[in-house]
């Protein structure tokens, strides 16, 4: 029996996999001449590499969201990068997504210990999602490590801060009823709890930080809006996310950038296109350095408007400067990896919880060992079955 289910679910897999290479190319917009000509121009009299342009916006704010995708290998290796820029400009914390509040401690001791414990930082991963066996965000923690032993006893020590908690996913059945969910996010929304350590952690205590996280989290002048895939119908906005309850309350010390990534449509969450309908795409193959920061707000890129993403529902005319204040561009999209995994996360002695703390109810069925559920989340990450009709 298994051997069928097995193989069905190989045959499925396969058949998502080469729809991705079937699919028409995606089409980037028509750009016109004075258009792009202001564009380039901009870029070649504000061009900063990505590291330096999110170290300036500390001059003026405090806290600066950094939005990704999720699984794209070089956003997470930007956050590496940017670890020794941060702690050189004064600032001393990065607050992540990827991590449970409640095992802080744990990570003050990963990250100032007198040698480096890799299972450890696999363990605090796996603890806040056995689904995320991704090496790039386990080695957040490392990266911060290598920092701080290269500090004498009486600097100030780096410090990653673990925003999130466990969910309670072991709870997770089909056929879910709200009662239910409220056992599962036990202690309440996630966004809210986010916001809530980062006053706790971060401003209370007068300090700065980066904070890494989905970009759904990280806005904090734009509500994701709750849509109506079926009916094409706004139902209403979500203006609880993270970053939209911090710039509430301190909205002139607060900055968000969002790193390039496809765009859900308004067709569906899992159909994607170009942002703004390709043209920071098409700009960008005139440069051959691909990696750069710039201000969306106040600048001809704000203007950039794109009515067929999902983030343009219930807006009028909706343009980047809506979505977010800076942007990020590292590379093309046809040339993006996903992340790697981490072989040691799921084995024989920890596989009965990965599988219990799946959120997906379906998967919990199907998987049977560790290899299957390891391979399974690198197809997952696989940027060229996931965006491969995109040139």
């Amino acid at each position: 029996m298994w051997e069928k289910v097995k193989k069905s679910i190989l045959l499925l897999l396969l058949a998502v996999s080469l729809l991705g290479f079937l699919h028409q190319k995606k089409i980037m917009r028509e750009v016109s001449p004075d258009e792009k000509n202001e564009l380039i121009k901009y870029l070649q009299s504000n061009w900063e590499t990505p590291e330096n342009y999110i170290i300036s916006k500390f001059h003026e704010y405090d806290i600066v969201f950094i939005g990704e995708a999720h699984h794209i290998k070089h956003d997470v290796e930007l956050i590496h990068n940017l670890i020794p820029f941060l702690y050189k400009n004064g600032v001393y914390n990065l607050g992540i997504e990827f991590g449970c509040y409640e095992y802080q401690h744990k990570v003050d001791s990963l990250i100032t210990a007198k040698s480096y414990d890799e299972d450890l930082g696999r363990w605090l991963l796996f603890k806040w999602g056995s689904y995320w066996p991704y090496k790039e965000y386990m080695d957040l923690y490392k990266k911060a490590w290598e920092l701080n032993e290269s500090l004498s006893e009486d600097e100030p020590k780096f410090r990653i801060v673990n925003l999130d908690y466990r969910a309670k996913w072991n709870l997770v059945t089909e056929g879910m009823t709200s009662s239910r969910w409220k056992k599962v996010f036990y202690k309440g929304e996630r966004d809210e709890h986010m916001a809530k350590i980062i006053f706790k952690e971060i401003v209370k205590k007068g300090q700065k930080a980066l904070i890494f996280a989905g970009q759904q989290h990280s806005a904090t002048h734009y509500y994701h809006p709750e849509y109506n895939f079926e009916n094409k119908k706004l139902v209403g906005f979500n203006k609880k996310r993270m970053g939209n309850l911090v710039y509430r309350k301190i909205p002139d010390k607060i900055f968000n950038i969002c790193l390039h990534y496809p765009w859900p449509t308004l067709e569906s969450l899992t159909e994607f296109n170009y942002p703004v309908r390709g043209v920071i795409d098409k700009i960008m193959k005139e440069f051959e350095d691909k990696r750069v920061g710039f201000d969306v707000r106040d600048t001809p890129f704000g203007k950039l408007r794109d009515d067929s993403t999902f983030y343009s529902a219930g807006y009028d005319r909706f343009k980047l400067s809506d979505f977010c204040d800076g942007y990020v561009f590292q590379k093309h999209i046809e040339d993006y990896e996903g992340c790697t995994v981490d072989p040691l996360f799921v084995t024989e002695d920890n596989l009965k919880e990965a599988i219990n703390y799946l959120p997906n109810p379906r998967l919990k069925k199907v998987m049977k060992s560790p290899q299957q559920f390891l391979s399974f989340m690198r197809l997952k990450v696989n940027m060229k079955r996931k965006f491969g009709d995109f040139e």
